[in-house]
């Protein structure tokens, strides 16, 4: 059944328009058949119907699903910005940028939620000495934000597409691709076409999973360095080094 099933499927994509057969421009879910045995002992043949999504739609999706998770960061009571975050819970918890807040000056910080909200903000490890700070933000109940999915750091590829969401007021947004994987101890290094000056800007994959954040440290090695949002469990984002990626022009 396995083989007479491939080659129909075969002979069917062999016949399809050429507009499907277009990787380029489109993402697609291939379609997925399983097989599953009913009550009466018959084989029955389950089919998922294939989805086609244009990629500017699932790119457009990605950054609005983003933007429900990105924090904006100023001393407290105050309007300037000073870094971005980005929410990895549904608890209030975030990641930003430890050097800068420490840098800024300010005695006490508030975030701006997505929906305009401003609550307070903490660092939760005042004496900490990674390149990310934790920080617990005090949303309320009704408070409307989403956590972000972090990526997976060992599965980054060349061409991989990346998207770059930063700006000192607005969000601004800029596509790239990955052009180079490179390592150095504890350092990797990402070349695309995606760069940001501002501290907390968000270097995700094309599906919006979070891989990188610019950094005082990041830019340190220039604007298109980010680094990397190293796992989902918090404590251990609490290192001292956190590995780097870089994207160049």
């Amino acid at each position: 059944t396995s083989m007479a099933t491939g080659i129909v499927t075969a002979a069917l994509m062999s016949q399809a328009p050429p507009v499907i057969s277009r990787p380029v421009n489109q993402i697609v879910e291939h379609t997925i058949q399983t097989v599953a045995s009913s009550t009466q002992g018959t084989t029955i043949l389950q089919t998922q119907k294939t989805v086609v999504v244009k990629d500017d739609d699932l790119v457009a999706q990605s950054i609005a699903s983003l933007q429900k998770s990105i924090i904006r960061i100023t001393a407290r009571g105050g309007d300037d910005l000073i870094a971005r975050g980005v929410f990895i819970d549904n608890k209030g918890t975030a990641l930003t940028d430890r050097a800068t807040l420490e840098g800024s000056g300010a005695a006490a910080f508030d975030a701006i939620l997505p929906g305009g909200e401003r609550a307070p903000l903490s660092i939760r490890d005042l004496a900490g000495t990674s390149t990310l700070a934790v920080v617990d933000v005090r949303v309320a109940t009704s408070s409307a934000f989403a956590p972000a999915a972090l990526a997976d750091k060992s599965k980054l590829r060349l061409g991989q597409t990346v998207l770059r969401i930063g700006g000192a007021g607005v969000d601004t947004v800029s596509v790239g691709v990955i052009a180079t994987l490179g390592a150095s101890g504890e350092a990797k290094t990402v070349d695309a076409s995606v760069t940001s000056q501002m501290p907390g800007a968000i270097l995700s994959t094309l599906f919006g999973e979070v891989v990188g954040m610019t950094t005082a440290s990041s830019l340190a090695l220039g604007a298109g360095s980010y680094s990397i949002v190293a796992s989902p469990q918090v404590p251990s984002l609490t290192v001292p080094s956190v590995p780097v990626i870089k994207t160049g022009n």
